[in-house]
């Protein structure tokens, strides 16, 4: 393509610049020089001495005082003869511009100081620009690096084709030493060239750029460090070839370097990702030492499938036998759904076949969660957990909150809401699973269904105040579950019973071996397994509310008057039969047989209630400096609740217990009575109630008042306590026990930094001491403590305090209030590190006179007592430290432990290091005692291109540990100090 256009004002310029030379130097400083021409079809003038003196002038000497502008009139531009502004090109210089047009050579023109040339989308910024308009090459160098004025030409190109259809190809981005680039041919070569290629940065000492944006490098270096051109990077893959094609940087032999020196990690060849994002290829693996032997973890290969999908294949394998397998596949489309299935089985091998107790195991797992929104009104979503084995999860756990979890769950929900009738439609799949029992809970399917509130008598058109009849408010709501409980027998207790009947149960439970899952449609392997028939527990309850509240403002009291009926459905009852033993004179009850009769059966229920509540409020005139007044807000609330006796025989909800022969149970046997139908439960206590609840709640607040330098007060209210009080209560329709058992008072303060909440349950009845044999014990009986001791109205039963305290450098931000920043347990790459991706950002760093250490330090203390009776049958007393510091710039230490000072008991204790290396990062975890002890190094790339790849990872887990016993012995060289004792080895070190 020759270069095409007009230059009929550069012609005048030329002129200029050729006869009044002196002239142009008095012009006054008005901009930079700008022009735009056409790079070919130059008319030449033919060379004067006049010209070659001026051009030999330097351009920065004393003659050149101001700057000089030569700039086309833009009333009247010179278009280009073909038409197309696109091929012109646009300059601009600071200092000067000058065109020696010579016959023994060639017509070229020389930019000096800041200059700027673009052509056709590329574009080129140095202090020296020429340009031969014979042959479209331009050439650009910068300023000696010893000078003030120094700079690396910058050569950037912009649009274009992009190779692969990566988006890369197109944009170009290059600085060197000497930049070369031909217009018509579209080709360029940049000594000693630098180049940014997404996250890594590309050096080489020449690089050629073709007219498909292909690049081939010689003596390239690629890394990922951010660092001037002039300094060597902490590391580097170099090469003598490489060529930068599209999505990726293929290279010959390639090596890594550590600054300048070579180290042994060689490849024959190699290919690195020139893209972000979403790209298949290869995984690198993890590799350390289990239990399970030296192992290769996690190394696969990544299927980017398309722009909505995406596949992961890894696999792992160990030295004794064991491997796994684990797919992936994950699929997002954006405000529709998104989501991912996972799926694990592994093949575990301990020990060797002549051992005394190998382990050969086939396990696995399935997790899959979904989030889609079906309409505005309606959505899905879900989350399922599936294991094979109970603790699956604790002994394949690669995290301390993997391993200490005590349950999985899952869950899957669909709902539809309807805005303009207020209603709302759930439908529900639960399923928990104890890991330590192997008890599991399924619910399936749940519906839940809910009308809102809805006014019946509400006037469309009311003329007046609103009448009391439409105050009545009522609504709906349907609750339908299908529970199955899948609760395992233990074999050893029942062998522990001693009888040969539960020995010959034990035995065949065990040969059974029966999972929850294949008992989920088996009856015969349910009840073998758990020694339940009913497989299945279904349930409907339907629930009507009715209420109204009457508010008299002038007095600021409120009325609520309330009906509450519910309807319980069930698909079956109990039915309860004794075996007699029969003598001359006796009649004995031997056993009761219970069994599940199938029927629908309808179980109501119906209360009624009138709760009256008012604020009242109390003023102190008392001050203490900023501080003024002292406000009570107390809240008093008395209902009256009234219930019948459903347990009366005329509600159908009960049954008296029969014989064989259909007689009843004389009440006078241990066994005799009634007995609910639904849970099989005695009911022989009457369940009326008519009761009178009070509680108080009161609130006591101050006002801060503050003047600013203007005078002006600010108040503001602060609340200095919280005190709560509930559960006084009287039962007129009960036998004994009329007075509320359990008395709650609730108090809870904020005294900055200091968070204090006291939780405590009393009981206002006396205890009775009585003796069986040689023990002594305590029962509840049905007097007052009031009545024999005034000041001593009732007794603690149970208290609870938490004390949490926040600590900050900055006093601002505390661990409740924001994100705690936390180490990766297994050694990962951690993202809570100040990115060093600019250079000034990482100078400012490196400059320790300026650092400002932050840290952090939160606090909970914990203290729990549980008293029922004369004995304390629980007490428990932790603190629980987190510790963040930053302790400079690049060093940053975490931690968290806890202490029992009950048990005298190091626990929960984890430490975690990490250090900032620029380029790279390197982090140590450790979890020194306890079950789950482990620790963990790593040594990484900070970028995410290379940071699985140039990674090193020390992992070890389990009591076992190189750390292990040293662990233990710095828990006990601290309890010692402590004074609490405690030596020796401990299996949980507070841990469950």
């Amino acid at each position: 393509m020759r270069l095409r256009g007009s230059l009929t004002l550069l012609g005048v310029a030329v002129c200029l610049l050729v006869v009044v030379p002196g002239v142009l130097a008095q012009q006054p400083d008005t901009s930079r020089l700008t022009e735009s021409v056409g790079p070919s079809d130059i008319t030449r003038t033919p060379a004067s001495d006049t010209l070659r003196d001026s051009s030999r002038t330097p351009p920065d000497s004393l003659q050149q005082a101001s700057q000089v502008e030569a700039s086309r009139d833009q009333d009247s531009p010179t278009p280009d003869p073909s038409g197309n502004e696109s091929n012109a090109v646009s300059f601009s210089a600071r200092d000067s511009l000058v065109i020696r047009s010579d016959s023994a050579t060639s017509d070229r023109g020389t930019l000096h100081g800041e200059s700027n040339m673009s052509y056709q989308g590329t574009t080129v910024r140095a202090r020296t620009i020429g340009l031969d308009f014979q042959t479209g090459t331009l050439q650009a160098e910068g300023a000696p690096s010893d000078t003030l004025a120094g700079g690396r030409p910058v050569f950037e190109q912009s649009g274009g084709q992009s190779a692969g259809g990566s988006g890369q190809g197109g944009n170009q981005s290059f600085t060197g030493n000497v930049l070369s680039y031909n217009l018509n041919t579209e080709r360029g070569r940049v000594v000693a060239g630098r180049t940014q290629r997404k996250d890594a940065f590309v050096e080489g000492g020449a690089v050629k750029l073709f007219e498909d944006s292909t690049l081939f490098v010689r003596d390239g270096s690629y890394t990922t460090c951010d660092c001037p051109a002039d300094q060597t990077p902490s590391y580097s893959l170099r090469s003598d070839e490489m060529k930068i094609q599209g999505k990726w940087v293929y290279t010959g032999p390639i090596q890594l370097y550590l600054f300048n020196v070579p180290t042994p990690l060689w490849l024959p060849f190699g290919f690195l990702p020139n893209v972000r994002g979403r790209r298949s290829g290869p995984l690198p693996p993890e590799y350390g030492e289990d239990r399970r032997g030296f192992f290769l973890k996690n190394w696969g290969w990544y299927f980017a499938l398309n722009a909505y999908t995406d596949l992961t294949l890894r696999a792992s394998v160990w030295s004794k036998g064991s491997f796994e397998i684990r797919p992936r596949f994950r699929y997002r489309k954006r405000y529709n759904y998104n989501g991912g299935l996972e799926l694990t089985y592994r093949r575990v091998r301990i020990g060797e076949s002549e051992d005394p107790s190998p382990t050969r195991r086939h396990e696995g797992q399935l997790r899959w969660n979904h989030s889609q929104d079906i309409s505005p009104t309606a959505s899905l979503r879900g989350k399922v957990n599936l294991a094979t084995t109970g603790d699956f999860a604790q002994r394949n756990a690669e995290s301390y909150e993997d391993a200490v979890r005590q349950e999985i769950s899952s869950n899957l929900r669909y709902q539809k809401t309807w805005p303009e009738g207020d209603r709302q439609l759930n439908v529900s799949a639960q399923q928990t699973q104890q890991l330590q029992s192997g008890e599991v809970r399924l619910t399936a399917p749940n519906l839940n269904f809910s009308q809102g509130d809805l006014k019946p008598f509400k006037a469309e058109q009311r003329i007046g105040d609103e009448r009391w009849y439409e105050k009545i408010t009522t609504s709906y709501s349907l609750d339908v579950t299908n529970n199955y409980n899948f609760q395992p027998r233990d074999p050893d207790q029942l062998r522990t019973r001693g009888t040969e009947r539960d020995s010959m149960l034990a035995d065949e439970i065990e040969r059974a071996d029966v999972d929850w899952y294949e008992a989920l449609f088996d009856r015969e392997k349910y009840e073998t397994a758990t020694g339940d028939e009913q497989l299945y527990d279904f349930q409907a309850t339907h629930r009507i509310p009715l209420n109204a509240t009457f508010r008299l403002d002038r007095y600021n009291f409120s009325l609520t008057p309330s009906f509450n009926y519910t309807s319980d459905w069930y698909t079956s009852t109990v039915r309860r039969v004794a075996r007699d033993s029969t003598g001359p004179d006796t009649l004995a009850v031997t056993d009761v047989v219970e069994r599940r009769k199938p029927g629908f059966y309808a179980r109501r229920d119906f209360n009624a209630s009138l709760s009256a509540g008012t604020e009242l409020f109390g003023t102190f005139p008392i001050g203490l400096g900023q501080f003024e007044g002292l406000r009570h807000r107390i809240n008093p609330s008395l209902s009256a609740n009234y219930k019948p006796n459903f347990n009366d025989p005329v509600w159908g909800r009960t049954r008296p217990l029969r014989f064989e022969d259909g007689t009843v149970v004389p009440n006078s046997l241990s066994a005799g009575g009634r007995y609910d139908i639904v849970e099989g439960s005695r009911a022989d206590q009457s369940t009326q109630q008519f009761r009178l609840d009070l509680s108080l709640n009161n609130v006591f607040e101050t006002k801060r008042v503050r003047v600013d330098t203007t005078g002006r007060r600010q108040t503001e209210t602060l609340t200095l306590l919280n005190l709560d009080v509930s559960g006084l209560s009287y039962n007129f329709a009960a036998d004994s026990f009329r007075v509320g058992e359990r008395i709650r008072v609730n108090a809870r303060t904020r005294i900055e930094p200091f968070n204090i909440s006291a939780r405590s349950t009393f009981s206002p009845y006396v205890l009775e001491r009585r003796s069986v044999g040689d023990d002594r014990t305590f029962r509840q009986a049905d007097r007052l403590m009031v009545s024999e001791s005034p000041l001593t109205p009732a007794r603690l039963t149970n208290f609870r305090l938490n004390l949490s305290v926040d600590f900050s450098s900055d006093g601002s931000q505390s661990r409740r209030s924001a994100p705690r920043r936390r180490q990766p347990q297994g050694g990962g790459r951690t993202t809570n590190i100040p990115s060093q991706s600019g250079r000034n950002q990482r100078s400012a760093n490196l400059e320790l006179s300026d650092f400002d250490p932050t840290w952090s330090l939160s606090a909970d203390f914990n203290y729990n007592l549980d008293k029922p009776r004369k004995e304390i049958t629980n007490r428990n007393a932790t603190l629980g430290l987190d510790l963040d510091l930053n302790v400079t710039p690049l060093w940053r230490v975490s931690g968290e432990t806890g202490y029992d000072f009950i048990s005298d008991n190091i626990s929960t204790t984890r430490l975690s290091i990490n250090r900032n290396l620029g380029c790279w990062n390197m982090s140590f975890s450790w979890v020194p005692f306890g079950r789950y002890q482990q620790y963990s190094f790593t040594l990484q790339v900070n970028s995410g291109q290379l940071s699985d790849l140039l990674k090193l990872q020390v992992p070890n887990q389990g009591g076992e540990g190189r750390f292990g016993g040293f662990g233990d012995q710095l828990r006990n060289t601290a309890q010692g100090a402590a004074g609490v004792g405690g030596g020796g080895q401990s299996s949980g070190g507070g841990f469950p």
